[in-house]
């Protein structure tokens, strides 16, 4: 029997085959460790049929590789059981095509969210996605780890945008699924299959998606509450009557809290907006702490601070809860019990029933994550570990509870990658 071949086997004969396009430099290798696990090198296409090239050298060397963009994510998901190659697309950077007309673009799949936001700008447009970190999230990273932020409640989330992709297969093969413009896009939506799926499914090489006009006006306000609950309350009392691009809760172990709203479109419209948020936070007895156009310097900060929370510090915890938005009150309350004992911060969306809690990666952590759990089962939550210390690498488990569809996925999973050549490991259940 043949023994599999080793990380750096499987390394040196992708090099051979792809020659300067590979880069084993030590240097290199370690600025793409993911889970605490790194690979034996770096391959860095300059278009997709490099980038083909490069996973068909790593299937037929029996290896495995992880699909990357510009690392702004990788903590999230499991560590890799196998990691040979890192595969990343951040010199695919080119806007394939755009049509503002059709309110589409195509883009390559190392272009950022922030050079595409530009792009968009100077023609009125925008991509409506508030993504963590958009200046090192590329836009193949934005699909394949699915990172919607809070416009997601009336604008949509990632899926909602994408229109097609290209993609290489786990053989090296390129494909092609949905289209360039929206009436063009029909059938089984298999495109949709790699929103999420960390690199599991297929490498990305571009995408198209759907854009929006940039609204004419947009508006920020801040308002204090006094418990979590007022707090919780005014955000869905907001969101769910008065039509607002975006609404989050920030707090902390303490019971007090702060709702951030974001307001946009016609300027008159918002103009009246406004004055009904004013009005909901007068009778939930919170104060308005900030009150400005959305381009003020406090006003940005404070929608930074929500967009970026998955951004935490090198040490730190983050920890997703969803749950049906009549739960989210109780649930937080029970959050913040936990986080008690860990100085942690929260952070909620009370229209799509999502918080997000980070607390430092100590001593206490581990239990603090049990009661999390805990939580979860006993409000019928859902738990994602979004990030977390390498050292808990083989015994955390980053979904709880497992889907009922897991079974499903995993036949999904070998059917498109039987060698297990993409990023075997990294996904639910350990896919």
């Amino acid at each position: 029997m043949t023994a599999d071949p080793t990380p750096q086997d499987a390394a040196a004969a992708v090099a051979a085959r792809l020659g300067a396009a590979a880069d084993a430099a030590h240097q290199a290798c370690a600025a793409w460790i993911v889970g605490g696990v790194g690979p034996a090198l770096v391959v860095r296409p300059a278009d997709g049929a490099e980038l083909a090239a490069a996973v068909g050298a790593v299937a037929a060397a029996g290896g495995a590789l992880v699909p990357l963009g510009r690392g702004a994510h990788r903590d999230y998901g499991h560590a890799p059981r196998r990691y040979d190659v890192a595969l990343v697309v951040d010199r695919l950077t080119r806007i394939l095509e755009y049509e503002p007309a059709d309110m589409t673009v195509s883009v390559a799949a190392g272009v950022t969210v922030s050079e595409l936001a530009a792009v968009l700008a100077r023609e009125g447009q925008w991509l409506a996605i508030d993504t963590p970190l958009p200046a090192a999230t590329t836009i193949g990273g934005l699909v394949a780890a699915d990172r919607s932020g809070w416009l997601a409640a009336s604008l949509g989330r990632v899926r909602d945008a994408v229109i097609g992709i290209g993609a290489v297969t786990a053989d090296g093969v390129r494909v092609r699924a949905g289209g360039r413009v929206v009436k063009n896009v029909a059938g089984y939506d298999l495109m949709k299959l790699a929103v999420g799926s960390l690199g599991t499914l297929a490498v990305l090489t571009d995408v198209t998606l759907k854009v929006r006009p940039l609204p004419e006006r947009q508006h920020g306000l801040v308002l204090g509450a006094d418990t979590v609950a007022a707090a919780l309350g005014l955000g869905a009392a907001i969101e769910g009557g008065l039509g607002v691009a975006a609404t989050g809760v920030i707090g902390g172990a303490a019971d007090a809290a702060a709702v951030v709203v974001r307001l946009g479109g016609v300027a008159a419209d918002v103009g009246v907006r406004r004055a009904r948020v004013r009005e909901l936070a007068r009778r939930y007895g919170a104060t308005v702490q900030l009150d400005a156009d959305a381009a003020a310097p406090d006003v940005d900060a404070s929608f930074v601070a929500v967009r970026d929370f998955a951004a935490s510090a090198a040490g730190e915890m983050v920890v997703r809860l969803a749950c049906l938005p009549t739960r989210l009150a109780t649930v937080v309350t029970a959050a913040t019990a936990a986080l008690a004992r860990v100085d942690g911060t929260w952070q909620a969306d009370p229209h799509r029933g999502v918080a997000y809690l980070a607390f430092t990666a100590g001593g206490a952590a581990t239990a603090a994550l049990g009661d999390l759990a805990r939580t979860a089962d006993a409000h019928g939550a859902h738990l994602v570990v979004e990030r977390w210390p390498p050292a808990l690498a083989s015994r955390i488990q980053v979904w709880h509870p497992l889907p009922p569809a897991l079974a499903l996925m995993r036949r999904m999973k070998s059917a498109l990658d039987p060698a297990g050549v993409l990023a075997p490991g990294r996904f639910v259940g350990r896919i």
